[in-house]
């Protein structure tokens, strides 16, 4: 893994977030481009490094603006720092921008949870308005405050170091600058197998013996919530996933945006593997799950 680049990108996030005003979280369409202007690298290696940076727990990323192919309009995302203090600052920030601007576009002032149920009862009307991008910052850095607070320990400096470390280890021989993909990368991938896949890679041999030594909770600790989907969505394994959502093992809303995120990715993949047509029942009902059991979770 190229360490300077993706030190320079975590930095300029930082920057970012210390701001202190609407601009405190890059927009990912924006700062890709400013990346690649800033360190000289390609668009798939930006990619590659906020992944790294999502994956070590320095960073959180979440959509502001959904896609929308009838409106001609590309997913956009935020990144921020993933330190309690950071996200705990600009959420105080974006909340207070939530309440100025509502009241200046109603003449009203709420307060936050009253807009936010306002949003979450008319989500068509605010989609990728002003008003619903902000809220989706207020939102999400309230989340992402919560979950950090639930996993603290999956956040501290020597987490993050060590989990840096496995990865670089992982991807010696299939890092960035050889434009190879991540084990976690292919685990989504939906390409032909005769490319390297998650299922091949040494990580997936070194989680598949755990998984059969380890209790489930351990091994989401060990590898990471969004890892485990990925592995489970690549092999089709739909009922198990069910089986754990209505279960309630995995039940924070968080992991379950992440997995909708990844479905709907293999959904728009379906041309690359047949095979998913086969799925497409179990899908659904995975779909289904998910979306009733968001609106409780925390």
């Amino acid at each position: 893994m190229p360490i300077k680049p993706l030190d320079e990108i975590f930095n300029k996030i930082v920057e970012y977030n210390s701001k202190g005003n609407h601009e405190s979280i890059p927009h990912s369409d924006v700062f890709e481009k400013e990346a690649e202007l800033l360190i000289g690298i390609n668009k798939y290696d930006f990619a590659q490094i906020i992944k790294y940076l999502k994956d070590a727990h320095k960073i959180c990323s979440f959509e502001i603006i959904k896609e929308d192919k009838d409106n001609d309009i590309s997913r956009v995302d935020g990144y921020v720092e993933a330190d309690l203090h950071t996200i705990r600052k600009l959420k105080n920030v974006f909340q207070k921008i939530l309440m100025d601007e509502f009241e200046k576009q109603n003449n009203r002032r709420l307060l936050v949870h009253q807009i936010v149920k306002d949003i979450y009862s008319r989500p068509n009307f605010y989609k990728n308005t002003l008003l619903g991008q902000i809220a989706n910052k207020a939102i999400m850095l309230n989340e992402y405050e919560n979950l950090i607070e639930r996993n603290f320990n999956e956040y501290t400096d020597s987490w993050k170091s060590k989990k840096l470390e496995e990865l670089s280890a992982l991807t010696e021989k299939i890092g960035l600058e050889s434009g190879s993909e991540t084990a976690e990368d292919a685990a989504s991938d939906t390409r032909p197998d005769t490319e390297h896949r998650a299922v091949d890679s040494p990580l997936y041999n070194k989680y598949s013996s755990d998984k059969a030594k380890q209790s489930l909770d351990k091994v989401l600790q060990i590898y990471g919530v969004e890892f485990f989907f990925r592995i489970n969505l690549r092999k089709y394994n739909f009922d198990l996933l069910c089986d754990i959502l209505e279960k309630g093992v995995i039940n924070r809303r968080a992991d379950l945006v992440v997995l909708k995120e990844l479905i709907q990715k293999m959904k728009a993949n379906i041309g690359k593997d047949s095979k998913l047509i086969e799925y497409n029942n179990k899908i659904y009902k995975l779909e289904r799950i998910i979306s009733r059991q968001l609106p409780y979770c925390q």
